[in-house]
C-alpha cells in the first residue's frame, strides 16, 4: 500500500522520516510528502521545501508535493472545499502524488485545518498521526467525527516525558508507538550537515555553547504582555548566569520582534556575558545537535524537552505558574505541556532579596497526574472520574490542585454570585458609572453634529 505523508514542520517530517528510518513503514510500497506552509502569509517566509537541508528528508520519499501551490489561492488554514467539488481535489491531489491505487495517510494536528480537509478528501484511508510534540500527552481537543474515527490505526510520538502515554485520541483506541530517539538524532544529523553548508548559518558553530535559552512567544497566544514575555525572557539569562555559565546562546522564537534580541544583549553586556543570538532559520533541534549545550532554558515548549528527553541535556524552566495562572480557560491545551513541564524539569526561582533556588523535579505519579488533568479538561472523552484517585493524587501532592484550577467558572455559578449581597453595590456602582458615560457621549455626539452641520453649511454656501 501507497502511503501519503503530510507535514507542516520540519518537526512533523523529520518524526516521519525517523519512523520510515527505523522500519515502522517497512510494508509501504510508494512514499509521498506532501509540504504544507501553514504561515499567515506562506509568501513571505520560507517553506518547508526551500530550507537548507530539505533534500536529506525528501531522501525518503518516491515524490514531494507541496500543498500551497496546488490549492492557490486558497491558504492551508481556510480551504475548505463544498462537498460537491471533493471528488474534484482528490483527484487533483492524487494525480500530483502519482497514487492510483489503496494508499494510507499519516498526518499532524488531526482536529484542525488543512488536516481536517484532507481528511474529508482521503475518506476510508487508514490514518496515522504524528505527535504534535507535549500537546499529544493532553487529551484530544475536539470531537473526531466517527468516519475518520474508524481508520486510526497508530500515534507515532518521541518519547518528551520520560515513558509517559500520551493521552490523545486515547478514546479511540489508537496504538501508541514510539519512534526511537536515534532514529530522530540521525535524521536531524544528516539534515544538520547540509544546512551548516550555508556560510551564515556555518557561522553560528564557531564557538562552543554551554546553554541555550529557548525564546517563548506567548504574547501571541494572549497569555502574557510583550513586555511581560520581554522580562521572562531577561529572567532566563539571568537564570544562566546565575547557574554559573558564561558561554550562553538565545534562539529566538522565529515570530518574535528583533526588540526583544536588543534588550537581552544589553542585558547579557551588563551582567559580564556576550549574549550569541542564534537568529538564522535553523530549526533548534539541529542546534542541540551541532553545538552540543549542556542546558536549556526557557518556560515550557516542546523544543525544550526535546533537549533533555531526546539530546540528555538538562533542562531549566522559568516562569510556569505565571503562565498557567493565565491561561484563558481550562479546556486550554498548553494545561498538560505546562504540567509536564513543571514537574519534570528543575525550576528556577528567586526569593525577596533577589537570591536564586533551583527546586529539583518533586515526586508524583506524573502518568497519574496527567490522566486527572486531562480528563478534567475533557470529560466526555473519558470514563465516569473518579474521586478517590483525584483525591489520592492531592493527598500525594496538594500544591497540585493548581492544574485544576478553572479560571472559567461554570456559567450557573456567576449567576449565583451575582445575587449575593456583596455584590450589588459593585453592580450599582458600575451601572452608575456605564449611565454617566453614556450621557457623556451623547452630549459630545450633539456637540459634534451641530459642528458638522455649521461647517457643512460654510462648504457649501453658494457664491
Amino acid at each position: 500500500m501507497d502511503q501519503l505523508f503530510i507535514a507542516p514542520t520540519f518537526m512533523a517530517a523529520a518524526t516521519m522520516a525517523a519512523a520510515i528510518d527505523s522500519g515502522l513503514y517497512r510494508d509501504t510500497e510508494q512514499r509521498v510528502l506532501l509540504v504544507i506552509n501553514n504561515a499567515k502569509i506562506p509568501e513571505i517566509g520560507r517553506s518547508l521545501i526551500e530550507q537548507q537541508g530539505f533534500d536529506s528528508l525528501a531522501s525518503r520519499f518516491d515524490r514531494v508535493v507541496y500543498l500551497n501551490e496546488l490549492i492557490f489561492p486558497y491558504h492551508p488554514r481556510v480551504w475548505n472545499p463544498p462537498t460537491r467539488k471533493i471528488p474534484m481535489w482528490r483527484d487533483t491531489l492524487l494525480e500530483a502524488a502519482g497514487i492510483e491505487g489503496e494508499f494510507g495517510i499519516t498526518l499532524q494536528s488531526l482536529p484542525v485545518r488543512p488536516s481536517t480537509t484532507l481528511t474529508r478528501l482521503f475518506r476510508g484511508a487508514p490514518i496515522d498521526v504524528v505527535s504534535d510534540g507535549l500537546m499529544s500527552y493532553g487529551p484530544t481537543r475536539k470531537p473526531i467525527r466517527p468516519s475518520v474515527a474508524e481508520n486510526l490505526r497508530r500515534l507515532l510520538y518521541l518519547d518528551l516525558a520520560g515513558g509517559l502515554r500520551p493521552v490523545l485520541l486515547s478514546e479511540h483506541g489508537i496504538e501508541n508507538v514510539v519512534v526511537p530517539a536515534e532514529s530522530f538524532r540521525a535524521v536531524v544529523q544528516e539534515y544538520g550537515k547540509v544546512a551548516f553548508e550555508n556560510a551564515s548559518v556555518g557561522a553560528m558553530v564557531d564557538e562552543p555553547v554551554e546553554a541555550i535559552m529557548l525564546g517563548q512567544y506567548l504574547a501571541a497566544l494572549g497569555l502574557v504582555t510583550e513586555e511581560e514575555e520581554e522580562e521572562l525572557h531577561r529572567e532566563f539569562l539571568r537564570a544562566a548566569v546565575a547557574l554559573g555559565y558564561s558561554s550562553i546562546a538565545f534562539k529566538p522564537h522565529p515570530s518574535a520582534p528583533p526588540a526583544f534580541t536588543h534588550s537581552l544583549i544589553d542585558l547579557g553586556r551588563s551582567l559580564g556575558v556576550e549574549l550569541k543570538v542564534l537568529d538564522e532559520p535553523v530549526p533548534v533541534e539541529i542546534l542541540y545537535d551541532r553545538l552540543r549545550p549542556a542546558v536549556a532554558i526557557g518556560c515550557f515548549s516542546t523544543g525544550l524537552s526535546t533537549a533533555v528527553e531526546t539530546y540528555g541535556m538538562t533542562g531549566y524552566t522559568v516562569g510556569v505558574d505565571k503562565v498557567l495562572g493565565r491561561l484563558p480557560r481550562f479546556k486550554d491545551s498548553n494545561r498538560i505541556p505546562l504540567a509536564i513541564t513543571d514537574v519534570r524539569l528543575n525550576r528556577v526561582e528567586w526569593d525577596e532579596v533577589g537570591a536564586i533556588s533551583v527546586r529539583q523535579p518533586p515526586a508524583i505519579d506524573v502518568q497519574l497526574l496527567v490522566a486527572e488533568v486531562a480528563q478534567a479538561m475533557q470529560p466526555d472523552h473519558f470514563e465516569e472520574p473518579s474521586p478517590e484517585r483525584r483525591a489520592a493524587l492531592l493527598e500525594q501532592a496538594p500544591w497540585a490542585a493548581k492544574y485544576f484550577v478553572d479560571p472559567e467558572p461554570p456559567a450557573e455559578e456567576k449567576a449565583v454570585a451575582v445575587v449575593e449581597p456583596v455584590a450589588v453595590p459593585y453592580r450599582a456602582r458600575v451601572e452608575r458609572r456605564a449611565r454617566r458615560l453614556a450621557a457623556r457621549m451623547l452630549r459630545r455626539n450633539r456637540r459634534l453634529r451641530r459642528i458638522a452641520a455649521v461647517g457643512k453649511a460654510i462648504r457649501f454656501q453658494p457664491h
